[in-house]
């Protein structure tokens, strides 16, 4: 499946996705929602946005996201980086290819390098990326990294686990998305008492 880099429009962005879950639970059709609902000055911004917002929560199932203007920001990122992962699958290889896979080693250090040392790699199978432009190039490496920051994965250029309540997990599970746990760095005893505690 070809690349795309429509996930630039923005990273999570949090506070605009759980506006937009308001007016979904409101019952608001996604089709019919005012893009001018979101706080970006440009019409074409907004429409941008929107659009992408729209698209990652379409991505994943609605038992996910529902609760979403409810949570915890910490909690709304994770959902939403959840959603972007099932939505493009250049980051769900990235993070699964580039980011656990570091994460799983000694050393835990990912910075910008690593980013494009992934991107290096795909090319050979993805020849649409050879297309991008340098500048494509540094907004899709600034954005992959920043998701990663926003969902709490990397500080200071370190990955680390991200402590959420047990009870949390759940919503992937129920949905079938156990791998989410691992790309979450939950350990195997970790993801073993989620799943045991929904029988």
């Amino acid at each position: 499946m070809e690349y795309t880099t429509a996930f630039t429009a923005g990273p999570l962005m949090p506070k605009r996705s759980a506006r937009i879950v308001e007016e979904i639970n409101r019952g608001t059709s996604p089709n019919e929602i005012d893009p001018s609902i979101v706080d970006i000055n440009s019409w074409p911004g907004q429409r941008r946005k929107v659009a992408e917002i729209k698209r990652r929560l379409e991505n994943a199932d609605a038992s996910v996201w529902k609760d979403l203007p409810e949570r915890p920001t910490p909690e709304r990122a994770l959902v939403l980086y959840y959603c972007c992962l099932k939505t493009y699958p250049l980051l769900f290889d990235f993070h699964m290819e580039a980011v656990l896979p570091t994460w799983r080693s000694a050393d835990r250090s990912f910075e910008t390098h690593d980013a494009n040392r992934f991107l290096e790699r795909q090319a050979e199978t993805h020849p649409e990326i050879d297309d991008w432009r340098e500048s494509t190039w540094t907004k899709v490496r600034q954005v992959m990294l920043q998701m990663l920051r926003e969902a709490g994965f990397l500080h200071q250029d370190t990955l680390r686990r991200v402590s959420r309540p047990p009870s949390f997990w759940d919503r992937f599970v129920k949905v079938g998305d156990l791998w989410y746990l691992e790309a979450a760095f939950l350990n195997k005893s970790q993801r073993r008492d989620t799943v045991q505690s929904l029988r």
